[in-house]
């Protein structure tokens, strides 16, 4: 079984009753970890990890009609022992170093809000091999909200609006899942 370390020191301010900010630095030591082998299907041991980093966000409203949520976080995970899968100093597999998100919401009127947001990730490591970089991306997302009558609202969600070709996930070094392309979603709230 794996077993795992975790400290954590955070703090939290509440800057106004409706806007807050909060920042941590933690370290993550897991022993006995394993993860996904060469061959897929397979579990390789990769023996001890540590991971240490920071995180910062400010959430709330900034003001009565302007709402924004940020975030913030800073990650360095490597492989702490050497084993035949993982020598030491390799980078843990698809956990980006720096990753960064900012959504705004705006209320026009009382019925009609809109959302603009963008979210970044550097690039990671597709396996434990560290033969494979998944590279970084930015995507541009928005969205509007309506509030059509007294318990039904609508929200139109439009993601990845410059189509940028980015990679999530992998399952190995050669199986690397593609981010959804541009797209729109709608979709209708009832409230009883």
């Amino acid at each position: 079984p794996e077993a795992f370390d975790n400290y954590e020191l955070g703090a939290k301010w509440d800057i106004h009753p409706k806007l807050s900010a909060t920042a941590a630095i933690y370290q993550l030591d897991r022993t006995n970890t394993r993860a996904g082998g060469p061959t897929p299907g397979t579990i390789v041991l990769t023996g001890t990890q540590r991971t240490r980093g920071a995180e910062v966000a400010l959430v709330g409203h900034l003001t009565e009609r302007w709402e924004m949520a940020f975030g913030y976080g800073y990650t360095d995970a490597k492989i702490e022992s050497t084993t035949t899968a993982a020598p030491a100093g390799r980078r843990v597999a698809q956990v980006p170093r720096h990753q960064l998100s900012l959504w705004n919401r705006f209320d026009v009127t009382r019925k009609l809000g809109l959302g603009l947001g963008v979210y970044h990730q550097s690039a990671s490591y597709a396996t434990i091999s560290n033969a494979v970089t998944l590279p970084a991306y930015t995507r541009l997302d928005a969205a509007a909200f309506f509030k059509l009558r007294r318990g039904l609202e609508a929200q139109i969600n439009a993601e990845n609006l410059t189509n940028a070709a980015y990679f999530p996930t992998a399952h190995t070094d050669n199986n690397i899942s593609t981010g959804a392309p541009r797209n729109i979603r709608l979709t209708l709230i009832a409230k009883f």
